[in-house]
């Protein structure tokens, strides 16, 4: 028995790309770089203590806190499964964890173990629930009011703290001049950035986002690949919640009010597909440095919360629209 092949095919796949696709193609790769770079040489311009060294340090801390979970999320926007609502609140469910762990005596590296666990957990659940066939947004929306809801009950609404404990020094101390939180942003991202890669698990992931049919006449199993995404997840929204409960030293419900905006835009800054199959965590990584910087060169020039939250969300429509747009003409 023969085997033929379709000639014009192979002659077509090994054509150089039309220029229009190579340079639809170089504005994906580089437009979030250059806009960043552009964002901080219009900061250092306009911004008084924008180079300060304490101002640099709060942004690299807020990178860090969007960014981890930002990482976090991208395999679960990645995987075709739109984004998670309750950011916020597995965030937070972390951190009101963590200090009653401490403050019945579990060591402070077997405390994050644990609530590395159990926000893993959180996210196998709602994996499951979705991977069955439930909307993601509204699965992630109850998942929130569950948590939130949940720990309200059992903390009263009151601040936990682990007073016998220094925590402070996992968010404040500075190895090499840089923020601990900033090692674990880039260690979290460079594991999750292997993980996606250079595992079966994560290319999963990436196809079942790019082509479901396809992904499942490859024998991809969906719900597997959508339960890993939400693994991932939790564990971002853990580390992401204890950095910032070690930071400041106790925590209640009522905090990261904004987290999951702030998330949800370094992802789509970062230029990850909202349908899923394109981005990746370094790009996200990037959105929300992105985030932080845009935020805090507003926070500086004295403008509202609520312009702020507009000037992110116009932001967002706009990175979107135009990454969908150069997107459409590199097909």
């Amino acid at each position: 028995m023969s085997t033929q092949f379709d000639t014009s095919t192979v002659a077509t796949a090994s054509a150089p790309a039309p220029r229009s696709r190579r340079v639809a193609e170089f504005v994906i790769t580089w437009s979030l770089p250059l806009l960043l770079l552009l964002t901080l040489i219009i900061a250092t311009a306009t911004t008084p203590g924008f180079l300060a060294f304490a101002n640099l340090r709060g942004i690299l801390i807020n990178t860090a806190v969007i960014g981890i979970a930002a990482v976090g999320l991208t395999p679960v926007t990645l995987s075709g499964n739109l984004v998670s609502l309750a950011v916020t609140q597995q965030a937070m469910l972390a951190a009101v964890v963590f200090f009653p762990l401490l403050a019945v005596g579990v060591p402070l590296p077997l405390a994050i173990l644990l609530v590395i666990v159990i926000l893993a957990a959180v996210g196998v659940a709602q994996g499951v629930f979705v991977a069955v066939g439930l909307n993601p947004m509204i699965t992630t929306l109850a998942a929130g009011a569950i948590i939130f809801g949940l720990a309200t009950l059992v903390t009263g609404g009151r601040v936990v703290s682990a007073p016998a404990v220094d925590t402070r020094w996992l968010a404040l101390s500075s190895p090499l001049g840089l923020p601990l939180p900033i090692y674990i942003f880039i260690g979290f991202t460079i594991l999750t950035t292997l993980f996606i890669d250079r595992t079966v698990t994560g290319r999963k992931i990436s196809l079942a986002g790019a082509n479901r049919e396809t992904a499942r006449l490859s024998g991809v199993s969906f719900r597997s690949a959508t339960i890993a995404s939400f693994v991932v997840l939790g564990i971002g929204t853990a580390i992401s919640g204890i950095v910032v409960a070690a930071q400041a030293g106790q925590a209640t419900t009522l905090d990261l009010p904004t987290l999951t905006s702030n998330v949800i835009a370094a992802v789509l800054v970062g230029g990850t597909a909202i349908q899923g199959g394109f981005g990746s965590p370094l790009r996200s990584a990037l959105g929300a440095l992105m985030i932080a910087i845009f935020s805090q060169v507003m926070l500086l020039h004295d403008f509202s919360h609520g312009v702020r939250l507009a000037a992110v969300g116009a932001l967002v429509v706009v990175m979107v629209s135009v990454l969908h747009v150069i997107r459409k003409k590199a097909v």
